[in-house]
């Protein structure tokens, strides 16, 4: 049995995540260890405070009782017995292991009565912190930073005597070498932390930064741009994978559309031939046959108002009904099939249009020859917006302008009706009932177009609809 195998990639999502997981807690670790050597330096501080307070004490009380016993044997009195005359070479051998300590003795003068060690220069041991202090009587333990590790200084009076006792030796000699861990923390520290954020800085670049250009690229899909997924975005490997996954669901969404605007324009091509069969014989057979018999009811007219006048006036009140039906009839055949469009073309059918329904129309630009295919769609598009504007939208003022330049025709309609909320997309606008906004898009997208909308809740409504002009 084949047992699987597993690859570590610096690029890989599995590494990141162990990374970005692993880093945080070894940061952790260590600031936790950090704060136990200081914890644990603070005790061993405390505990040399102890240990060199006895020691000095200890010295100071050897010293005068050597002195004393010197005294006694040499049948001398105390105040004659010098520092020369006791071994304290041997008394004062009190160096730590692998450390060099400075041993002094002073007078009350402050000069120097044994020394062993490092001193100041030209003796200058009176600069030191805790000197004036012993010389004044006083006892005590202090550190000092003034070198690179920092020193520990123990002073004490000789008692009996007017002598003083000063030791100072380097504290990291007093700690044990595993403390001295602390000396390197900080670079430590330092390290983790330019580590942390260099991995902050590759998972930014590989995984934020592509899964964001991602998201950006699925946006510009669902807004009709099938291309955008062609270039890698970078990043981890399965960033990639879900690249090239999206790439290829916008190549079978792109062939869904093509297929759904082919069948798009099949039925439009259909419904535009049946509107126009429709308008043709709405015009050609119920119109003519309505004026016929509008022309029946003037010569029965005729004949009534010479023998029954009130039967006259019945039969004139028909013809009228008969009027309004023919134009009735006549406005919805150029509804079903513009006439105007085919016979005068597209600027006195969109005039018409607008004057139907009390709008201002206005054209500028040189005008030009106009596809067929595209002369209906901008026909269409304006009917539709006029019949949404003047229905729907109760607006008082509606206003029509064609423009034509050198590179656009650009047809736009605006109202100040009551408007409404333009969804995100326009394909939204199924679910809000929009209809008819939906067939004007449909038709701008089969020949290329672009179509605009905006409203306001009260304050009206713009379409605004582009093709190339390409003659």
């Amino acid at each position: 049995m084949k047992l699987p195998t597993f690859s570590f990639n610096l690029h890989g999502l599995r590494a990141q995540v162990l990374l970005w997981t692993i880093l945080p807690l070894t940061i952790l670790l260590i600031i936790f260890a950090f704060s136990g050597v200081s914890s644990h330096q603070n005790s061993m501080r405390e505990l040399a405070v102890e240990e060199n307070s006895r020691l000095i004490g200890a010295l100071a009380r050897l010293i005068a009782s050597q002195r004393e016993n010197y005294a006694w044997r040499n049948n001398i009195p105390v105040e004659q017995v010098q520092a020369n005359d006791l071994d304290l070479n041997t008394l004062l051998a009190v160096e730590h292991p692998h450390a060099v300590g400075t041993v002094a003795l002073l007078d009350y003068d402050g000069n120097i009565l044994f020394s062993r060690g490092n001193l100041p220069p030209n003796n200058a041991i009176m600069d030191w912190l805790g000197v004036a202090e012993v010389l004044s009587g006083e006892s005590d333990v202090l550190f000092t930073s003034d070198t690179m590790h920092g020193d520990v200084i123990a002073y004490a009076p000789i008692p009996n005597t007017q002598w003083s006792l000063i030791i100072r030796e380097a504290w990291h000699s007093l700690t044990d070498p595993l403390i001295r861990i602390e000396q390197v923390m900080p670079f430590v520290l330092f390290t983790a932390t330019a580590i942390s954020l260099l991995t902050l800085f590759f998972g930014l670049r590989y995984v934020v930064q592509p899964l964001q250009e991602l998201g950006s690229r699925a946006n510009l899909i669902g807004q009709g741009q099938f291309d955008v997924a062609t270039k890698p975005v970078g990043g981890v490997r399965e960033i990639e994978d879900l690249r090239v996954t999206l790439h290829n669901m916008a190549g079978q969404l792109q062939s869904y559309q093509a297929s759904l605007h082919d069948y798009l324009r099949a039925i439009t091509q259909a419904q535009e031939e049946e509107r126009a069969r429709l308008g043709r014989e709405l015009h050609d057979e119920t119109v003519q046959t309505l004026i016929a018999l509008g022309h029946k009811a003037q010569m029965v007219q005729r004949n009534f108002e010479r023998t029954s006048p009130q039967t006259g006036e019945h039969i004139g009140e028909l013809r009228q009904m008969i009027a309004q039906s023919i134009e009735e009839v006549r406005r919805f055949s150029r509804a079903l099939h513009p006439h105007y469009l085919e016979e005068l073309g597209l600027v006195i059918a969109l005039e018409t249009l607008a004057r139907e329904v009390g709008a201002q129309f206005s054209v500028s630009g040189s005008r030009c020859t106009v596809d067929p295919e595209k002369e209906l769609t901008l026909y269409r598009i304006g009917q539709e917006a006029l019949n949404n504007a003047h229905r729907h939208a109760q607006a008082e003022n509606i206003t029509v302008e064609l423009q034509f330049d050198k590179r656009t025709i650009r047809l736009q309609v605006y109202d100040n009706g009551k408007g409404f909320e333009v969804p995100a997309y326009l394909t939204d606008l199924t679910r809000t009932g929009h209809f008819g906004l939906v067939g004007m898009r449909e038709r701008s997208q089969l020949i290329g177009g672009e179509l605009k909308i905006v409203s306001l809740k009260g304050k009206g409504t713009t379409i605004t609809f582009s093709i190339p002009n390409i003659q």
